[in-house]
Protein backbone atom coordinates (compact mmCIF):
# COMPACT_ATOMS: atom_id res chain seq x y z
CA UNK A 1 0.00 0.00 0.00
CA UNK A 2 1.34 3.65 -1.15
CA UNK A 3 1.58 6.62 1.63
CA UNK A 4 2.11 10.21 1.27
CA UNK A 5 4.20 11.71 4.03
CA UNK A 6 3.76 15.24 5.65
CA UNK A 7 6.83 17.13 6.82
CA UNK A 8 6.32 19.11 9.46
CA UNK A 9 8.05 22.60 10.43
CA UNK A 10 9.77 20.65 13.76
CA UNK A 11 11.41 17.80 11.80
CA UNK A 12 9.08 15.00 12.12
CA UNK A 13 7.15 13.31 9.84
CA UNK A 14 2.98 12.38 9.65
CA UNK A 15 2.46 9.16 7.46
CA UNK A 16 -0.44 9.79 5.49
CA UNK A 17 -1.84 5.88 3.94
CA UNK A 18 -3.37 5.78 1.05
CA UNK A 19 -5.86 3.17 2.26
CA UNK A 20 -9.38 4.79 0.51
CA UNK A 21 -9.35 5.34 -2.96
CA UNK A 22 -10.07 9.55 -2.18
CA UNK A 23 -7.29 10.94 0.41
CA UNK A 24 -8.42 15.14 0.45
CA UNK A 25 -6.03 17.64 1.42
CA UNK A 26 -6.78 20.56 1.98
CA UNK A 27 -7.42 23.49 5.16
CA UNK A 28 -10.62 22.96 6.74
CA UNK A 29 -10.87 20.27 9.18
CA UNK A 30 -12.93 17.70 7.15
CA UNK A 31 -10.32 17.31 5.09
CA UNK A 32 -8.18 13.60 5.49
CA UNK A 33 -5.20 15.99 6.23
CA UNK A 34 -5.75 19.28 7.26
CA UNK A 35 -3.11 21.88 6.46
CA UNK A 36 -4.44 24.86 8.66
CA UNK A 37 -2.32 27.69 6.74
CA UNK A 38 -3.51 30.64 4.86
CA UNK A 39 -1.92 29.91 1.95
CA UNK A 40 -3.68 26.20 1.35
CA UNK A 41 -6.99 26.76 0.03
CA UNK A 42 -10.33 25.14 2.22
CA UNK A 43 -10.25 21.94 -0.29
CA UNK A 44 -6.99 22.12 -1.89
CA UNK A 45 -6.04 18.55 -3.40
CA UNK A 46 -7.17 14.69 -3.82
CA UNK A 47 -5.00 12.44 -3.85
CA UNK A 48 -7.26 8.96 -5.98
CA UNK A 49 -5.92 5.49 -6.08
CA UNK A 50 -6.75 2.85 -7.88
CA UNK A 51 -5.41 -0.40 -7.11
CA UNK A 52 -1.29 0.46 -7.02
CA UNK A 53 -1.97 3.74 -9.32
CA UNK A 54 -2.36 6.79 -7.41
CA UNK A 55 -2.76 10.45 -8.98
CA UNK A 56 -2.55 13.95 -7.47
CA UNK A 57 -5.32 16.26 -8.61
CA UNK A 58 -5.53 20.01 -7.45
CA UNK A 59 -9.00 20.83 -6.56
CA UNK A 60 -9.18 24.76 -8.42
CA UNK A 61 -6.69 26.02 -5.69
CA UNK A 62 -5.73 29.43 -5.38
CA UNK A 63 -2.24 29.31 -4.83
CA UNK A 64 -1.88 25.69 -7.43
CA UNK A 65 0.11 22.99 -6.29
CA UNK A 66 3.67 21.58 -7.37
CA UNK A 67 5.18 18.47 -7.97
CA UNK A 68 8.91 18.46 -7.56
CA UNK A 69 8.59 22.09 -8.20
CA UNK A 70 6.23 22.22 -11.17
CA UNK A 71 3.03 23.46 -10.92
CA UNK A 72 0.46 20.86 -11.61
CA UNK A 73 -3.71 20.23 -12.49
CA UNK A 74 -3.24 16.17 -12.15
CA UNK A 75 0.06 14.37 -11.53
CA UNK A 76 0.38 10.72 -12.37
CA UNK A 77 2.60 9.92 -8.73
CA UNK A 78 5.76 8.34 -8.98
CA UNK A 79 7.44 7.10 -5.67
CA UNK A 80 9.83 9.69 -4.22
CA UNK A 81 7.87 13.00 -6.00
CA UNK A 82 7.47 16.11 -3.51
CA UNK A 83 4.16 17.82 -3.56
CA UNK A 84 4.03 21.41 -2.52
CA UNK A 85 0.61 22.92 -1.06
CA UNK A 86 0.56 26.08 0.47
CA UNK A 87 4.46 25.41 1.65
CA UNK A 88 3.72 22.37 3.10
CA UNK A 89 5.92 19.30 1.74
CA UNK A 90 4.77 15.60 1.44
CA UNK A 91 6.46 12.84 -0.68
CA UNK A 92 4.33 9.92 -1.47
CA UNK A 93 6.12 6.78 -1.01
CA UNK A 94 5.13 3.98 -3.07
CA UNK A 95 5.75 1.38 -0.41
CA UNK A 96 4.11 1.98 3.23
CA UNK A 97 6.84 0.92 5.19
CA UNK A 98 9.12 3.31 3.15
CA UNK A 99 11.27 5.50 5.32
CA UNK A 100 12.52 8.96 4.30
CA UNK A 101 16.45 9.53 4.92
CA UNK A 102 16.95 12.64 7.74
CA UNK A 103 19.05 14.66 5.50
CA UNK A 104 15.85 14.76 2.47
CA UNK A 105 13.20 15.77 5.50
CA UNK A 106 15.86 18.52 6.90
CA UNK A 107 16.25 19.88 3.34
CA UNK A 108 12.75 19.52 2.23
CA UNK A 109 11.55 21.42 5.31
CA UNK A 110 14.15 24.24 5.05
CA UNK A 111 13.52 24.89 1.50
CA UNK A 112 9.28 25.40 2.53
CA UNK A 113 10.37 27.50 5.30
CA UNK A 114 8.34 27.82 8.26
CA UNK A 115 5.16 27.10 7.39
CA UNK A 116 3.70 27.83 10.64
CA UNK A 117 4.38 31.83 10.48
CA UNK A 118 0.60 32.18 8.76
CA UNK A 119 -1.37 29.65 10.96
CA UNK A 120 -0.91 30.89 14.61
CA UNK A 121 0.90 27.69 16.21
CA UNK A 122 -1.50 25.57 14.10
CA UNK A 123 -0.46 21.93 13.47
CA UNK A 124 -1.14 20.01 10.38
CA UNK A 125 -3.57 17.53 11.57
CA UNK A 126 -4.16 14.22 9.64
CA UNK A 127 -7.25 12.17 9.93
CA UNK A 128 -6.51 8.25 11.44
CA UNK A 129 -10.23 7.37 11.07
CA UNK A 130 -12.95 8.84 8.65
CA UNK A 131 -16.97 7.73 8.44
CA UNK A 132 -17.41 5.09 6.02
CA UNK A 133 -18.07 5.88 2.33
CA UNK A 134 -21.97 7.38 2.69
CA UNK A 135 -22.51 8.50 6.06
CA UNK A 136 -22.31 11.86 5.03
CA UNK A 137 -25.51 10.84 2.39
CA UNK A 138 -27.26 9.37 4.90
CA UNK A 139 -27.07 12.36 7.47
CA UNK A 140 -28.22 14.81 4.40
CA UNK A 141 -30.92 12.44 4.49
CA UNK A 142 -31.90 12.76 8.15
CA UNK A 143 -31.14 16.16 7.98
CA UNK A 144 -34.41 16.43 4.79
CA UNK A 145 -36.50 14.00 6.79
CA UNK A 146 -36.31 16.08 10.02
CA UNK A 147 -36.72 19.57 7.92
CA UNK A 148 -39.93 17.27 5.98
CA UNK A 149 -41.42 16.37 9.48
CA UNK A 150 -41.09 12.78 8.43
CA UNK A 151 -38.47 12.43 11.70
CA UNK A 152 -38.74 14.31 14.76
CA UNK A 153 -35.30 15.61 15.48
CA UNK A 154 -34.92 14.04 18.90
CA UNK A 155 -35.36 11.20 17.38
CA UNK A 156 -31.65 11.00 15.78
CA UNK A 157 -30.86 10.65 19.94
CA UNK A 158 -32.56 7.57 20.01
CA UNK A 159 -31.64 5.49 16.77
CA UNK A 160 -29.86 2.41 16.94
CA UNK A 161 -28.96 -1.14 15.54
CA UNK A 162 -31.05 -3.23 17.96
CA UNK A 163 -28.61 -5.81 16.86
CA UNK A 164 -25.46 -4.32 18.51
CA UNK A 165 -26.77 -2.66 21.97
CA UNK A 166 -24.67 -4.09 24.65
CA UNK A 167 -25.86 -4.76 27.86
CA UNK A 168 -23.97 -2.53 29.80
CA UNK A 169 -25.60 0.40 26.94
CA UNK A 170 -28.96 -1.56 28.26
CA UNK A 171 -28.24 -1.21 32.03
CA UNK A 172 -26.98 2.81 31.57
CA UNK A 173 -30.70 3.63 29.76
CA UNK A 174 -32.50 1.88 32.57
CA UNK A 175 -30.70 3.78 35.06
CA UNK A 176 -30.75 7.26 33.26
CA UNK A 177 -34.96 7.20 32.40
CA UNK A 178 -38.05 5.27 33.51
CA UNK A 179 -38.49 2.76 30.68
CA UNK A 180 -42.64 2.88 29.17
CA UNK A 181 -42.22 -0.27 27.06
CA UNK A 182 -39.58 -2.78 26.13
CA UNK A 183 -38.25 -4.76 23.00
CA UNK A 184 -37.15 -8.13 23.25
CA UNK A 185 -34.29 -9.11 20.86
CA UNK A 186 -36.06 -12.44 18.89
CA UNK A 187 -32.91 -12.92 16.52
CA UNK A 188 -29.24 -11.42 15.65
CA UNK A 189 -25.84 -11.71 17.59
CA UNK A 190 -27.65 -10.26 20.76
CA UNK A 191 -31.09 -12.31 20.70
CA UNK A 192 -32.55 -12.57 23.96
CA UNK A 193 -31.53 -9.31 25.20
CA UNK A 194 -34.28 -7.09 26.48
CA UNK A 195 -34.34 -3.02 25.58
CA UNK A 196 -35.93 -0.58 27.93
CA UNK A 197 -38.09 1.98 25.75
CA UNK A 198 -37.96 5.10 27.77
CA UNK A 199 -39.10 8.38 25.34
CA UNK A 200 -42.26 9.05 23.48
CA UNK A 201 -40.51 8.25 20.94
CA UNK A 202 -37.77 6.33 19.34
CA UNK A 203 -36.55 4.99 16.25
CA UNK A 204 -35.86 1.59 15.45
CA UNK A 205 -34.21 0.43 12.13
CA UNK A 206 -30.69 1.25 10.38
CA UNK A 207 -30.59 4.67 8.45
CA UNK A 208 -29.93 4.29 5.36
CA UNK A 209 -31.35 0.95 4.99
CA UNK A 210 -35.03 0.35 6.62
CA UNK A 211 -36.37 2.92 9.87
CA UNK A 212 -39.67 2.78 11.77
CA UNK A 213 -40.71 4.71 14.65
CA UNK A 214 -42.84 3.15 18.26
CA UNK A 215 -44.67 6.16 19.41
CA UNK A 216 -46.74 6.15 22.08
CA UNK A 217 -49.51 8.71 22.48
CA UNK A 218 -52.22 8.71 24.89
CA UNK A 219 -52.45 5.14 26.10
CA UNK A 220 -51.31 3.05 23.06
CA UNK A 221 -47.99 2.42 20.91
CA UNK A 222 -48.14 2.32 17.11
CA UNK A 223 -45.57 1.19 14.74
CA UNK A 224 -44.79 3.68 11.92
CA UNK A 225 -42.29 2.94 8.85
CA UNK A 226 -40.10 6.51 8.08
CA UNK A 227 -37.38 5.23 5.77
CA UNK A 228 -36.96 2.24 3.09
CA UNK A 229 -37.98 0.34 -0.01
CA UNK A 230 -40.26 -2.00 2.00
CA UNK A 231 -41.76 -1.71 5.15
CA UNK A 232 -41.33 -2.98 8.20
CA UNK A 233 -43.05 -6.69 9.38
CA UNK A 234 -45.84 -6.60 11.85
CA UNK A 235 -47.05 -10.27 13.12
CA UNK A 236 -46.32 -11.25 9.55
CA UNK A 237 -47.91 -8.66 7.89
CA UNK A 238 -46.48 -5.29 5.89
CA UNK A 239 -47.18 -2.23 8.19
CA UNK A 240 -48.91 0.75 6.21
CA UNK A 241 -47.69 4.12 5.40
CA UNK A 242 -50.07 5.05 8.65
CA UNK A 243 -48.57 2.87 11.09
CA UNK A 244 -50.74 -0.01 13.19
CA UNK A 245 -51.11 -0.74 16.50
CA UNK A 246 -48.84 -2.04 18.91
CA UNK A 247 -49.84 -4.57 21.87
CA UNK A 248 -48.07 -6.60 23.82
CA UNK A 249 -46.45 -9.84 22.56
CA UNK A 250 -46.36 -8.57 18.86
CA UNK A 251 -43.37 -9.27 16.82
CA UNK A 252 -41.48 -6.89 14.50
CA UNK A 253 -39.22 -7.74 11.91
CA UNK A 254 -36.76 -4.55 10.72
CA UNK A 255 -33.43 -5.01 8.48
CA UNK A 256 -33.66 -8.98 9.04
CA UNK A 257 -33.63 -8.87 12.94
CA UNK A 258 -37.29 -9.82 14.54
CA UNK A 259 -38.56 -8.09 17.99
CA UNK A 260 -40.75 -8.64 20.89
CA UNK A 261 -43.04 -5.46 21.73
CA UNK A 262 -43.23 -6.13 25.84
CA UNK A 263 -44.32 -4.16 29.17
CA UNK A 264 -41.86 -2.57 31.08
CA UNK A 265 -38.59 -4.42 32.10
CA UNK A 266 -38.56 -5.36 35.63
CA UNK A 267 -35.92 -3.23 37.68
CA UNK A 268 -32.60 -5.93 38.10
CA UNK A 269 -34.18 -8.46 35.70
CA UNK A 270 -31.97 -10.36 33.37
CA UNK A 271 -32.16 -10.08 30.03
Amino acid sequence: MSKLVLLVADGTTLDVPLKRERITIGRRPNNDVCLPNLAVSGEHAAVVTILADSFLEDLGSTNGTLVNGKAVAKHFLRDGDEIDIGRHVLVYCAKDDAVLAPDRVRAAVRAAGDPDTQRDGAKPVVRTAREPDGALMRREREAANVAAGRVAPKERATQRRWDTVSPDSTARMARLEPAIASVKLLSGPAAGRVIPITKPEVTIGRAGVQVATIRFSGDSFALKPVEGEQPPILNSMAVAAEGMSLTVGDVIEIVGIKVEFGGVPQTGAAP
